[in-house]
């Protein structure tokens, strides 16, 4: 599946009007939108290479706000959360408890409202006020450059770091269809998916190219799914999105101490960041990342600056 119909796959998520003035666009304007943001009593915005867009109701994009630009309401956005979850709000509690739904494609739909928590802990959100649709991409090449620097000679282990939509999943996704089944290699692959945006599993079934011999774990917590892959799977190399938390560094090094390798992503706008990351620190520490790959933010999978381990631990 193209970009362009990716699109049209989760713009039809939204609501008749919204769906119908989106898919109007040219093909253009439909490569071009990361996200589509969708706010209680406010304009419909759009981010681009060229930041926030605003959409018309004559079915254009525009940078310059004004009374043409789209808007919408409590009832269109409590619609529209319902529509993404597939009128079965309850099945999708525990996602969005953590903050986003993954729909079919592996778009990635972020919704906040008012938290209704137990003893610290959240147990439900009401009230849905904004929505913000992240439109997944598959980009085959993207990762190129990482596996001609990286994997010329054999497998290592590397951590992509990056600001949000610097296409960090993109290169992770890539890169897990070339070492498992492209140009000669076969490379046992073990993906753990937590939030759905790599291999887009619907129904039992990837979306998206993943390579021929990789395995896909899909919505489980991270810590988790990585251990199930050490101990069922016999993984060459593990991959992962977003590493945020402990125990999930603590996974990787158990499997790290057992000769697996890993492609891990982490949030870093700049080499400071980087530097102030205590789990990133306790996973280079283990001496098998040897380098860190920040992407620039402004080309999807775009490299800035390859760091390496002791420029940020020293």
């Amino acid at each position: 599946m193209n970009n362009i119909k990716r699109f049209d796959v989760a713009v039809n998520s939204l609501s008749k009007k919204l769906s119908e003035l989106f898919l109007a666009l040219g093909d253009d304007d439909k490569d071009r939108i990361r996200e589509i943001r969708i706010r209680n009593r406010r304009p419909v915005t759009v981010i681009t290479e060229k930041g926030a867009e605003f959409l018309t109701f004559s079915g254009r994009l525009t940078q310059v706000y004004s009374d043409l630009t789209v808007k919408t309401d409590e009832n269109e956005v409590c619609e529209i959360f319902r529509r993404l979850c597939g009128y079965s709000v309850h099945s999708f509690s525990d996602a969005v408890n953590r903050g986003f739904i993954t729909i079919n494609g592996g778009h990635r739909a972020g919704v906040a409202g008012t938290a209704v928590t137990e003893n610290g802990k959240i147990t439900a959100v009401r009230d849905i006020c904004t929505v913000n649709l992240r439109i997944a991409r598959e980009i085959k090449g993207a990762a190129d450059d990482i596996m001609k620097l990286f994997f010329a000679d054999g497998l290592c282990s590397i951590i992509i770091a990056g600001p949000p939509s610097s296409g960090k999943t993109t290169v992770l996704r890539d890169l897990a269809r070339q070492l498992s089944g492209a140009n000669g290699l076969c490379r046992k692959t073990f993906i753990c998916d937590e939030r759905g945006e790599i291999g887009a599993s619907f129904s039992g079934i990837e979306q998206n190219d993943i390579g021929i011999n990789s395995d896909l774990i899909t919505s489980y917590p991270k810590a988790e799914g990585i251990i199930i892959g050490l101990r069922s799977f016999s993984p060459d190399i593990i991959i992962c999105d977003e590493v945020s938390a402990y125990e999930e560094a603590e996974a990787i090094i158990s499997g790290v101490n057992s000769g697996v390798c890993f492609a891990l992503s982490i949030h870093a706008r700049n080499e400071k960041e980087l530097k102030s990351k205590t789990l990133l620190k306790k996973l280079l520490e283990t001496g098998e990342f040897s380098k860190v790959i920040l992407l620039s933010g402004t080309d999807v999978g775009k490299t800035e600056k390859i760091f390496e381990a002791g420029d940020l631990i020293a």
